[in-house]
């Protein structure tokens, strides 16, 4: 969990309980590093999963971490990518 704006910016009880949890959250920018890793770091295999290397996946720098049973959802995974067409405006043809 990372320290944003996102958090800043989440309605007020969300606030409350992130303010709580601030002493486990990690700052945006070591946030950031799984992302990057995963889109730039040569030696990814397509279907890894990156996550903080720290306790219980938490905090830290970036390692394959396991993948949730969400992620192998193909309903879901579907119902992600029509709301993020329609958040973005953005629309990609596939199949």
């Amino acid at each position: 969990m990372s320290n944003t704006e996102l958090v800043r910016n989440m309605p007020r009880p969300l606030v409350a309980v992130a303010a709580i949890l601030a002493p486990l959250m990690q700052d945006a920018e070591l946030g950031a590093l799984p992302t990057l890793r995963a889109a730039t770091d040569p030696a990814v295999r397509g279907g890894q999963y990156f996550g903080p290397d720290g306790f219980g996946e938490i905090r830290g720098y970036p390692k394959v971490v396991a993948s949730s049973a969400q992620s192998h959802d193909e309903q879901l995974q579907r119902r992600l990518w029509a709301v993020s067409e329609e958040l973005t405006g953005v629309v990609y043809p596939v199949g």
